[in-house]
């Protein structure tokens, strides 16, 4: 995972030279700045899409310990409330149906929680199709032939 997190920043470093090679020292007019821009986002779109796939990543590592978490707090507000449903007869029925509406209140929030969470993840997931990761897979096969035609290109540069 941290390779990917690597490849991604040299990609957009190899990306920057190149651009900062072809067109520095920026000019006005609109033809030579809507070239600069085009090949910039050309350039770095490798970098964007390997980094948009090293935060998926990230986020499906952390997903077994936030569901964890979310369902240890559902059944600790579960058990509060029937705790609370169960309470003393001398608590009275007025501060007792207060506290079991304020535990099951708290309840709901969790539950809404736990289902924003699994909406999340539905999504992320559903973003990780086949034409993403065949398009992780160009952005990878691109960065590794970019990276060496920047560091090339840099050095001929120095030398020029």
């Amino acid at each position: 995972m941290v390779g990917v997190a690597v490849l991604a920043g040299a990609s957009a470093g190899a990306g920057g030279l190149l651009w900062w090679l072809l067109w520095w020292p920026l000019r006005s007019g609109g033809l030579f700045l809507f070239g600069a821009v085009g090949s910039l986002v050309v350039l770095l779109a490798p970098a964007i899409i390997l980094g948009l796939f090293y935060q998926g990543l990230r986020e499906l590592r952390a997903l077994p310990d936030r569901v964890r978490q979310r369902t240890d707090r559902t059944l600790a507000e579960s058990a509060e409330a029937v705790q609370t449903a169960k309470g003393t007869e001398a608590d009275g029925w007025i501060g007792r149906g207060w506290v079991l509406l304020r535990r099951v209140w708290a309840l709901r929030t969790v539950l809404l929680d736990n289902r924003a969470l699994l909406v999340r993840y539905g999504a992320l997931l559903r973003f990780v199709t086949p034409g993403f990761v065949l398009l992780v897979v160009g952005a990878t096969v691109v960065s590794l032939l970019l990276i060496p035609v920047a560091v090339g290109s840099g050095l001929l540069s120095l030398l020029w």
